[in-house]
């Protein structure tokens, strides 16, 4: 049983070395080692700007791991022993970047069907678009290794392309080459023309590979719509409500957390996130398309919470 100076003492201690916006958990003694230990985290706190009704609030932002206080038998601080205040920040600037990508990676899980709408997706799945185009025009062609290599002089990463859609079941290998696989039948049955395959078919390689499409090719072309959809979504998902903001409130979220654009380029991304039906427009506001708002929270309540387990 942990007595209540020993509490007061480690949370006392973490307010004045590491500020407000830590606390920690019940400290716990280690009989093997004769010190007591507490786990740092934090609440860490998300201003949440709506534009209609124009109104601020606080959402936080549960984040665990943050490091350890340690205390000898006599409740004395072991410095040398516990995560400096410097670790812990850097700690918490790390996972805010690890929550981005997972709200990142839940946008394109949820609104897959959308975003492959668009033309930033067209661009960037163009290599595995033609390699399926060849199936849909001659559904008996064989792709060969021949042939790849050939296409690889044009297409950079084209044997990456071929072992992904390997991977997701869109192609498998035959003979001395490759044909259409079982995912490919599959979405072809759902279908009614080659552009509503073309559409399906990239929304499942985004769905099922964003993280992976990422880690292995060059996504210049298309990251920023993502990021531009994540500067509506992620402080939807922390408010876990639909917001209402201007091109303006986005197109600053968008400065602030990853880079400068020209407004003509952000318009731009704005229009293709609207027509594809990302986001929802009217005049002047940006909200959430219902459906795959839904899903985001589903997955976001369904992933684990941000942080290294504590030991």
């Amino acid at each position: 049983m942990t007595s209540l100076s020993t509490k007061e003492r480690v949370r006392a201690y973490a307010m004045c070395h590491y500020g407000n916006l830590f606390s920690t958990d019940d400290p716990v003694f280690d009989q093997k080692e004769r010190v007591w230990r507490a786990h740092l985290q934090s609440n860490y706190p998300r201003l949440i700007k709506n534009d209609q009704p124009e109104e601020r609030f606080i959402r936080v932002l549960p984040l665990k791991g943050l490091g350890t206080i340690c205390l000898n038998e006599n409740l004395q601080f072991l410095k040398d022993n516990s995560t400096t205040r410097e670790e812990s920040v850097s700690l918490i600037h790390a996972y805010l970047n690890m929550w981005r990508e997972q709200v990142e990676n839940i946008i394109v899980t949820s609104s897959s069907l959308q975003l492959a709408n668009t033309h930033p997706a067209r661009t960037f799945l163009h290599p595995a678009n033609m390699i399926l185009a060849s199936f849909r025009q001659k559904r008996d062609s064989i792709i060969t290794q021949e042939e790849l290599e050939k296409l690889q002089r044009r297409h950079q990463k084209i044997d990456r392309w071929v072992s992904l859609l390997v991977d997701l079941k869109l192609i498998t290998r035959k003979d001395k080459g490759y044909t259409y696989g079982e995912k490919f039948v599959q979405i072809e049955e759902t279908i009614k023309n080659h552009s509503e395959f073309e559409i399906k078919s990239m929304a499942y390689i985004l769905e099922k590979s964003y993280p992976l499409l990422k880690e292995i090719f060059h996504i210049q072309q298309f990251e920023p719509l993502i990021h531009l959809d994540s500067c509506y979504y992620r402080p939807a998902l922390e408010a876990e409500q639909v917001l209402y903001q201007t091109s303006g409130s986005l197109f600053k979220r968008f400065v602030a957390d990853y880079t400068y654009k020209p407004d003509t380029e952000l318009r731009h991304l704005l229009l293709e996130l609207q027509k594809s039906d990302a986001l929802v427009h009217k005049e002047p506001y940006y909200y959430a398309n219902e459906k795959s708002f839904s899903k985001m929270l589903e997955l976001k309540n369904q992933a684990p919470s941000i942080g290294l387990p504590c030991a």
